[in-house]
């Protein structure tokens, strides 16, 4: 049986200190039908020199200044020729080296729309107790971790890509508006990817994705849109009491 082909996807700005173990976790995939694109918003660190060390295993390279995470994933989708498109982010890697082989086995019996797994945190180099994602995505947010999913061409085509009005919660406004026009997920039973937390300027880890959130969901009317005010609110007073304890 012919296998299909696999679109990995990595984004990157000035991540010198974690783009080569990023990278490495793909490269070193056992999975032998994987195209990997790699997008470069022009970094100025030695970001691109090492990047280019493994330029014969990286099937399209393009560095130029962008207009932020969400526009560079779109282009990375654009250029992809995947049956299945998956992300692994700058900061992140794959579990282990058969992630994608484990997913592809998954795919020949269930042949889903979008495949989502578990992942860990890593934390000043100390993992999280494994995060299960839920499908519960009109009540919950950032419940299911896009990094951890492999979507088919197919319904970025058919649904749109990454909505770039949302700076801090697109990834999640994207999962929401598929599952509202019912895709089909299927869950993996096992951790996909190991996500790296307090890095600096992380998009997805900070109050205003709350208030996207409120946004997102009065948008797609799931009558939740309220609650994200609140925790707008809360997450900046929680913010703004440990920058005064941090000064006292």
């Amino acid at each position: 049986m012919k296998q299909p082909l696999i679109s990995i996807i990595t984004v990157v700005f000035n991540r010198e200190k974690t783009i080569e173990k990023a990278l490495k976790s793909v490269i070193n995939q056992t999975y032998n039908n994987i195209e990997y694109i790699v997008i470069d918003g022009g970094s100025t660190d030695k970001t691109v020199e090492i990047i280019k060390k493994y330029s014969d295993r990286i099937d399209f390279f393009e560095s130029k200044k962008d207009d932020g995470m969400y526009y560079a994933l779109n282009r990375g989708i654009e250029v992809a020729n995947g049956d299945l498109i998956g992300i692994c982010h700058s900061d992140d890697y794959f579990y282990n080296n058969h992630v994608i082989q484990d997913m592809v086995e998954v795919h020949s019996e269930q042949k889903a729309d979008i495949y989502y797994g578990s992942v860990f945190n890593l934390r000043n180099d100390t993992l999280s107790e494994e995060l299960v994602p839920t499908l519960e995505l009109e009540k919950t947010h950032t419940k299911l971790y896009h990094p951890a999913t492999f979507i088919r061409k197919t319904v970025y085509n058919r649904y749109g890509n990454f909505n770039t009005k949302y700076r801090s919660a697109s990834d999640y406004e994207l999962m929401l508006r598929f599952k509202m026009q019912n895709c089909n997920f299927y869950r993996l039973e096992f951790p996909v990817c190991i996500m790296t937390v307090g890095t600096d300027n992380r998009v997805s880890h900070n109050c205003y994705s709350h208030k996207e959130a409120f946004k997102i969901h009065k948008t797609h009317k799931t009558g939740n849109h309220l609650k994200y005010l609140y925790s707008y609110n809360y997450c900046r007073m929680v913010k703004l009491i440990k920058k005064i304890l941090k000064h006292d």
